[in-house]
């Protein structure tokens, strides 16, 4: 019933990615930029992986493997980036290793299926950078950022990862243990939520954030 929504994610991401080129004004530094070239890539990698089965044969896990592997990265070093903590910005750089580590040790372990190898990868992923955004927030809570925290792109960007990350884990973890049937219409379904949700936050940042609180 649902299953065309998994269609319309990409123009959930256009209409985020077209927000954020219109707002580049406001984005003066390079890190501010990336969340732009982030979107944009999440658009490339959705036209990708719609075709990619039919251009090729094969299933799409590993545009998204691929996709997965990138995008936390770049979140990580994102994180990483903002924190003012030499604490934290080491905690990053490990986690970063950690997550890599991780990664291949998944794909070499369920080689023979992709499947699983996306499911544990992803959720290691999502645990490390829900960890790296809690200490983002707590140093933002502590300083004079509070006062102004709404008006950063930073803060509505992450907000949006988390949104979308944070839910899918344990419903994709389900699907995968059969605790819940397969139904590729429930599916589309919170797919398409949690990206408009997201992509919701992307678009609040690149409007609502201010050019002086975007470095």
């Amino acid at each position: 019933m649902f299953e065309f929504l998994r269609s319309y994610i990409i123009y959930l991401a256009l209409l985020s990615g077209f927000v954020g080129l219109i707002s580049l004004h406001k984005l003066p530094s390079n890190k501010a930029k990336f969340l732009v070239l982030l979107i944009w890539f999440s658009i490339l990698i959705e036209f990708v992986g719609y075709y990619f089965t039919e251009w090729t044969g094969l299933l799409n896990y590993y545009v998204y493997n691929f996709y997965m592997l990138v995008s936390f990265s770049a979140y990580i070093l994102l994180l990483r980036s903002l924190f003012a903590k030499i604490n934290n910005r080491i905690s990053a750089v490990l986690f970063l290793i950690l997550f890599l580590i991780s990664f291949f040790l998944n794909i070499l372990y369920f080689k023979e299926d992709i499947n699983h190898s996306y499911t544990y990868s992803f959720t290691i992923g999502v645990l490390l950078i829900l960890i790296l955004s809690c200490l983002y927030l707590v140093e933002v809570f502590n300083s004079d950022k509070i006062l102004n925290f709404k008006k950063s792109v930073f803060f509505w960007y992450i907000l949006g990862i988390l949104i979308f990350h944070v839910p899918f884990v344990p419903f994709m973890l389900a699907l995968n243990w059969f605790l819940i049937r397969h139904d590729n219409s429930i599916f589309s379904l919170v797919i398409f939520i949690l990206n408009f949700l997201a992509h919701s936050c992307f678009i609040i940042g690149f409007v609502w954030s201010e050019k002086k609180y975007n470095y």
